[in-house]
């Protein structure tokens, strides 16, 4: 077990004890990607987290040459607009941002049509990508367009030979496997994502929450319903899951709930300038 400091506090003995026991054993699948890596974040992201997240993002998917996808589908301003009467967002700005972090190739790859998701000549761009940044917005959004299609199935390929997916928001919650919250009460599960990571929930905005602890209702509910960890994130903070090696990134903290841990031992917590690698 190793625990690394980027900066700030060194974690305590305490905190140590609490980590360790979410390492996977020898019978139990890890949660963490097998390959590739995944960064998830909590939203509301300020700019200085912003450059430090892409210029991480843009090393792990290969460097400046790297071929990233911007998949911008659940931001309901995006055209064909879904709701709302404010301005429309238009990703091409995401990819200047990315652009003035280093990346040289940034493309958008955008459908709300599940049949457009499904054919090859729009998913199978994915396989030339070394990197993917899916924004945040609705989480249902991209359950309904990208479940169970091609972009899914590269999705999956793209970590497996090595790449990275950046999800903030909705994109970090459509990563795991399923989405919590409070529709249908009581707190339980609202959308069934991509399981790009298939034993983990993201539950991001943390900080945010008013009136209730999103890492004890994730608790709760991981009780009764054991298999995934949850990935609680507060806002402006970001978790790079470089396979077992977690380092946060940001303002806030990152939770990681496992719901079949005594009390003591089920909740454990990364701050920024952190990191821990859960094989050790």
């Amino acid at each position: 077990m190793k625990c690394f400091l980027l900066g700030g506090p060194s974690l305590a003995l305490t905190a140590l004890l609490v980590l360790s026991p979410l390492r996977a054993s020898a019978q139990q699948a890890a949660w963490w990607p097998v390959a590739g890596s995944v960064i998830l974040e909590g939203g509301n992201i300020g700019q200085a987290t912003f450059d430090s997240v892409a210029r991480r993002f843009i090393t792990l998917a290969g460097g400046p040459e790297a071929l990233i996808l911007i998949i911008p589908t659940a931001n309901e301003a995006v055209a064909p607009r879904l709701r709302g009467t404010g301005p429309a967002y238009d990703p091409v700005e995401l990819v200047t941002m990315l652009k003035a972090q280093g990346a040289h190739h940034v493309e958008v790859l955008h459908t709300r049509d599940r049949a457009m998701a499904n054919a090859d000549s729009f998913a199978g761009r994915l396989r030339g990508a070394g990197g993917v940044w899916i924004p945040g917005g609705g989480a249902r959004i991209l359950e309904r367009t990208y479940r169970g299609t091609l972009v899914e199935r590269e999705l999956r390929a793209l970590l497996a030979r090595g790449g990275v997916i950046m999800g903030d928001s909705a994109g970090a919650i459509a990563v795991g496997c399923y989405m919590l919250g409070w529709t249908p009460d009581p707190w339980g599960v609202v959308v069934e994502d991509l399981g790009i990571l298939p034993l983990v929930t993201v539950v991001p905005h943390a900080d945010r929450a008013q009136g209730y602890v999103p890492a004890d209702e994730t608790l709760a509910y991981l009780r009764a319903h054991p298999g995934p960890i949850g990935i609680v994130i507060d806002e402006n903070t970001a978790l790079v899951l470089q396979r077992s090696l977690a380092t946060v990134l940001g303002q806030g903290q990152v939770r990681f709930v496992d719901g079949a841990r005594t009390p003591a031992l089920a909740r454990s917590v990364l701050k920024s300038g952190e990191a821990y690698d859960f094989t050790r």
